[in-house]
Order: C-alpha cells, then structure tokens, then sequence
C-alpha cells in the first residue's frame, strides 16, 4: 500500500484546517493508501480528523529550524511515496526537505494570495523579508497547487514558481452538511432581520470600513458580524463610540455559523486579501444573496466566473455583486441595491446554482486524482 505524508501547521480553525478535513471526509477516494497527517505544532485540535488517519503530533513550537528538523524525521520514518503540505511554513518544509535531503515527490497547497497577505500583514524591509523564503523555496517543489487561479498566478507571477508544475483545484465544500447545520438552532439571540459577514477581526476583512459603509446605507436591518481576533476590542470600542450598539451586533466565534447565515437577508463582506473566501461560498451554499469586495483572489471568479475580471464600480455579477476594495462609497450603493427585494431573491437563486460547482464529491475527486498521479 503506497503512503501519503500530509503537513500543516496544526488543526485550527482556519480555511486550510477545513479544506483539509473536507478533502480527508471522502474516505472512497483513498481507501487504497496509507495517510499520515504531521502537524508541526502542538496545540489544540479543534477539527476532527477521520480514525483512518494516522495523526502525528510534533512540537515545533512555529519555529522554521525545528519545523524542517521534524518533517525530516518522520519523512525519514515513514518512507511516504507522496508528501502534500498545506500553509506557508509546512510548504517550506516540505519544499526543501523533499528536494535537498530525501528526493521524494512533492506537493505545496497555498490557500492564500500571498502578495497581497503579505502586504496586509508587513511593510518596508519586513515587506521585502517576507517575500524572500517562499521565492526560494517554492521552486523546489515538484507542484504548486493553488486554492484559486488568482492564487496559482500569484505563485508563477511572483514567487517562481514554473507553470508547467502549477494547477489550480478549489476548496471542497460539503453542500449537504452545511444545510443540514444551517437548520438548527443558533447559539446566539439573533434580531427577525439582519445582515450578516463572517471572518476574524483582522486587517485583511476590513471590518471597520463595513461598519461604515453599512451605517450610511439605507439597510433598515442591523448588521451581525461573527468572528474574534486582534482588533474585537478596537472595534467594539469604535461602535461604543459612534452610538452603533443597536446596528452591529459583533457577536464573536459562533460553533456553528450556519446556522446564523441561513436566517440572515444576505451575506456581505469587505475584506482585502483572500485566498478562497470560504464564508462567502458557505453563504451561497445555504442561498444567501451575497455581495463582496474584489479582492485577490477567489471573488471575481465565484461571482464573475472570471479571475481577471476587476470591478470598477458596484458591479451586478452574474453569481453576485462584487464593489472594488476599500471603497466605503460603492459598498454602501451595493448595499442600497440590496433593499430590492427582486435583487435579493435573484442572487439568491444564483448563489445557491453557483454552489454547486464547488460540491465536496467533485473537488475531493480531483484532489485525490492528482496525489494518486503524484506519488511514485
């Protein structure tokens, strides 16, 4: 039986965690191969992996140096004919250990669009920094696979990547679960009405300027956000200040999101850097009419069927409304074209159309169809 080896930082709550638990569910689709999941760092596991899988659980405590040390042992150990890595640090471990020391078959998921991560997350010299390691070390991998196409130019464009060992396959997205958890009952008190965006309270959503664009529309519905990070007590304190309390509801990390959405008019987010805005295809799935920045990447080609498509003003996609980024202006015109009921309903039907392309049954498959031509 031929052995998978998968690396990622650990089992949190993010995109990739998700993605890769989705991917892990279709137990058919790999029945045949041995899995191994190494995750570099010890700290809570808040996604179940499926009892077929062998877990292994490093500590690397986010150092790089010990990251590489310890993707080297159990590389070493378990002799897997594949190894697939999934976030940043774990693509370069594999990158380099898979290349320089052992030789065996590679393959790198990026989940982000790291150009425009890294220019929400540093500046100056910390900004040319950040772009040095994966521009050394993802041209050592034998395929670079994006979550989006915008992604997948990214790794060509900027971070040397050859195309000829660059592909693109989607996020997986269980379609029956999440209406099925939609259906229940939230944890939360929730208005007859309302709005709702989902997504951590960090630079890259742009939380501040959604609150904004909201207030000064004509949305008679209050605005529910879910979701905790660095900047909850900023903005908690931003809408003390400005008298909000009746219009944001920042409710903080829901266990079952789904159940939130499904009851809200409609989605909307405004966030600036994505890799594949997993909520906004979440409230599709549960037939949310849905409106989104243009950001990098993963929007414009859900909700214009295009990656190179740009929004230059509010824009009636054919799956969505997309508005440029950063601009409060047309985000609050979006949202005032919102306060047709006719809108709402037809984006709806099409969020829910659109969904289907994105099914856990066909994105599994190919994920699986392309670890399986991988190995050796």
């Amino acid at each position: 039986m031929k052995r998978l080896l998968i690396i990622i930082n650990s089992i949190g709550y993010g995109g990739a965690e998700r993605a890769l638990v989705n991917i892990l569910s279709q137990k058919s689709l790999y029945h045949d191969i041995e899995v191994h999941v190494l995750l570099l760092d010890d700290e809570p596991i808040v996604r179940e992996l499926p009892k077929n899988v062998n877990l292994i659980i490093a500590n690397s405590k986010r150092s790089l140096f010990l990251s590489i040390l310890n993707v080297y042992r159990h590389v070493k150990s378990i002799k897997p004919n594949l190894c697939v890595s999934f976030l940043v640090r774990a693509n370069v471990c594999n990158a380099i250990v898979g290349k320089l020391v052992h030789n065996y078959p590679t393959v790198i998921c990026e989940r982000m669009h790291l150009s425009s991560h890294f220019d929400n997350q540093f500046s100056g010299v910390k900004r040319i920094i950040a772009d040095i390691i994966p521009k050394i070390c993802y041209r050592l991998a034998g395929t670079a696979l994006g979550v989006s196409t915008g992604v997948t130019e990214n790794l060509v464009s900027t971070y040397n990547v050859n195309q000829r060992r660059a592909a693109t396959i989607f996020n997986p997205y269980p379609i029956k679960d999440i209406i099925a958890l939609g259906q229940k009952s939230p944890e939360f008190s929730l208005p007859g009405e309302f709005i709702v965006s989902v997504g951590r309270l960090t630079k890259s959503k742009n939380t501040k300027l959604l609150i904004n664009a909201f207030l000064a529309s004509s949305e008679p519905a209050p605005l529910v956000v879910l979701g905790t990070g660095e900047l909850q007590k900023e903005l908690v304190e931003y809408i003390s200040a400005i008298k909000a309390h009746d219009r944001v509801m920042l409710l903080g990390y829901a266990k079952n999101p789904y159940a939130v959405i499904s009851r809200a008019k409609y989605y909307i987010s405004a966030s600036t850097n994505e890799g594949f805005p997993n909520a906004l295809l979440e409230a599709m799935v549960l037939g949310k009419a849905v409106i989104m920045s243009d950001c990098p990447s993963g929007p414009a080609e859900i909700l214009a069927g295009s990656y190179t498509f740009t929004a230059r003003g509010v824009e009636m996609a054919e799956y969505g409304v997309l508005v440029p980024v950063n601009s409060s202006a047309m985000l609050t015109d979006a949202i005032n074209c919102f306060q047709t009921p006719e809108v709402v309903e037809h984006y709806s039907k099409q969020s829910k159309l659109r969904s289907f392309d994105y099914s856990i049954e066909k994105i599994a498959n190919d994920y699986w169809t392309l670890f399986k031509k991988k190995m050796r």
